[in-house]
């Protein structure tokens, strides 16, 4: 399915099944804050996607409901990539639940979260 806005945010889906996706966001000097470090919301908006795509992977359309996302290393803006992993905990009747990391390059995780994802 077509996402404008994650194509907007230059954010590509590599892998999605219905336990979990994977994927990047490429950086850029317009995804900083006035340091020149990558943006939260930035961050929010790739562990999104991803987690949506994990939610989405079994056809069926979900909605974002909440989230909670921890930072623990901030991004150089840069033309780098930002990773994302996603994993299915919980898919029930009527909401989906997926963990996210978010990582660098080198492996180090730099934020996590876990969103609710609500089937219309």
């Amino acid at each position: 399915m077509e996402n404008k806005f994650s194509e907007y945010m230059r954010i590509e889906i590599t892998e999605s099944n219905p336990d979990r996706a994977e994927g990047y966001m490429i950086l850029g000097e317009k995804l900083t804050d006035e340091m020149g470090h990558v943006a939260g919301g930035a961050y929010n908006a790739l562990a999104d996607a991803i987690g949506g795509a994990a939610a989405r992977a079994t056809g069926e359309v979900y909605v974002t409901q909440g989230c909670s996302q921890q930072f623990y290393s901030s991004t150089e803006s840069g033309e780098g990539k930002l990773f994302a992993k996603g994993e299915v905990r919980h898919r029930g009747s009527r909401t989906c639940i997926v963990a996210v990391q978010l990582l660098h390059g080198d492996g180090e995780v730099v934020c996590d979260g876990q969103f609710t994802y609500s089937k219309i």
